[in-house]
């Protein structure tokens, strides 16, 4: 019996005032829905002039209102004669009413994410989760602080998702301040277009998932709404990306000057740190030395090999492997799987000789990152120091904070530009792809295109006067 009382669900009305500027206006009658412990508002259309004389007991008092009654009646019975077993909620029953149908797949925007979110789960890697993870928490945010209602995926739904509500979204994210919990930017720095666009990408993926599953099922299913809502990049915008990103080698040359003065008997690549807890701010003065003095070595290091960060989670990152062409660094990247090789100069060499283990310990295992939390602890403390102390030690002037991910083009740009080498080994050095690096990491200068074209140029001349002492008109 008492299990029958919980499921029933149950239709009550009320008038609602509606007061603009301290004028009160004709009241609405409102239907509550109550099912399962829940509880849905909405509006009858159903007007009530005068609450106090007209209304009573959850109904219209007097004969003249009977059409309104019967209107508030055939409400209630429409409601309360659905087969509750087939609900979950009233918020469900609510949508159903406004000509939903009823199926087994979500009605609601944060029903669609977070049901392809926990099927994502044993598709993707963990980097990959974490991603949608701040894109559905953020998206959470904006509603909540927007006092946005959880729309619809169905065009009946009164209240439904639209390219418009996630335009506003977008740009509400490119206002908010960035997290305190990870944040070392400048007070009032917000979210990067990059980051915003990110957000609204692997919202979008979700709901596709949800569209191409069912829109073929269920008529007045939403088309995706977070398509065409990010701000499209040219080729243009990822190649001054990419030049914008490059540091001036000024300040890696000033990285390898800078030089510690460490306490007496102590040698960097001597101490081992890995088994210290330093997250927890329990290093000695002098451990702290070391760390800063193998933050410094690991900072010119990271230029001269375009590592990205994470692959120093690896135990083995530097573990050199002599070949007949010399020595390498070699691995596949955790990100792409792509294998990198990377030639080791002397002065390459001599850095990883200083440098010894690695500051922190491996959170990389059999190719994938085995703790997140341990690595992004490690992450932020590194670029603590970089724009923290080293910035200042260096004399750092410039607006753009100095990352791991920097060094990255930095080390792609010079490959390309002082040394003219082919974006095609460029890309084998960093275990990536032609159109990944020249779209993300870097990209030729218009001088490097023409010192290029001179020197093939003055070959060909060389070579055709050398071939045939006729004169010949070249077209450029």
């Amino acid at each position: 019996m008492n299990n029958q009382l919980i499921t029933k669900i149950s239709v009550t009305f009320y008038p609602k005032s509606n007061i603009t500027e301290g004028i009160r206006k004709k009241s609405i009658v409102y239907a509550t829905i109550a099912f399962k412990g829940t509880v849905a508002k909405m509006s009858t259309g159903i007007k009530c002039e005068n609450p106090e004389k007209a209304w009573a007991a959850g109904m219209f008092h007097g004969k003249r209102y009977s059409d309104e009654n019967h209107k508030l009646l055939t409400i209630r019975k429409t409601i309360e004669s659905y087969d509750s077993r087939f609900f979950r909620d009233a918020e469900q029953i609510k949508a159903v009413y406004h000509g939903v149908e009823n199926n087994d797949i979500p009605m609601t925007i944060l029903g669609v994410i977070d049901e392809k979110y926990e099927e994502k789960k044993s598709e993707v890697g963990e980097g990959t989760m974490h991603g949608y993870e701040s894109a559905i928490n953020t998206f959470k945010r904006w509603m909540k602080d927007s006092h946005n209602v959880d729309y619809g995926v169905h065009r009946n739904h009164p209240h439904k998702i639209s390219n418009r509500i996630v335009k506003a979204f977008y740009k509400w994210s490119l206002t908010k301040p960035i997290g305190s919990a990870w944040s070392v930017k400048k007070a009032g720095s917000t979210v990067k277009e990059s980051t915003a666009n990110r957000y609204v990408s692997q919202l979008a993926a979700l709901y596709e998932m949800f569209y191409i599953e069912n829109s073929d099922d269920i008529d007045g299913i939403i088309p995706n709404p977070f398509r065409r809502i990010r701000k499209a990049k040219s080729r243009y915008d990822d190649r001054q990306k990419a030049l914008e990103r490059e540091l001036d080698w000024k300040w890696i040359e000033k990285i390898e000057k800078l030089k510690y003065q460490l306490p007496e008997g102590l040698v960097t690549n001597k101490v081992d740190l890995r088994k210290r807890n330093f997250h927890g701010n329990k290093l000695s003065l002098n451990e702290r030395s070391i760390l800063h003095d193998k933050y410094r070595i690991l900072s010119s290091i990271l230029a001269y090999t375009g590592l990205a960060f994470v692959e120093l989670g690896k135990e083995d990152v530097f573990q050199i492997q002599r070949s007949i062409s010399g020595p390498v660094l070699t691995g596949h990247r955790v990100k792409t799987k792509e294998k990198y090789a990377i030639p080791v100069t002397p002065k390459l060499e001599v850095l990883i000789a200083e440098l010894g283990s690695l500051p922190w310990k491996p959170f990389i295992k059999n190719g994938s990152i085995s703790d997140y939390k341990y690595k992004n602890c490690s992450y932020m403390l590194y670029y603590n120091y970089l724009n923290d102390r080293l910035t200042h030690e260096i004399g750092y002037d410039e607006d753009e904070t100095i990352s791991p991910h920097r060094f990255r083009h930095s080390f792609a740009m010079r490959m390309l530009n002082h040394f003219k080498f082919s974006i095609h080994v460029v890309a084998r050095m960093l275990g990536d792809s032609e159109k990944m690096v020249r779209k993300h990491y870097a990209d030729y200068a218009d001088e490097t295109i023409t010192a290029v074209f001179n020197e093939e140029m003055a070959r060909y001349l060389n070579k055709n006067n050398n071939d045939d002492e006729s004169e010949e008109e070249i077209a450029v």
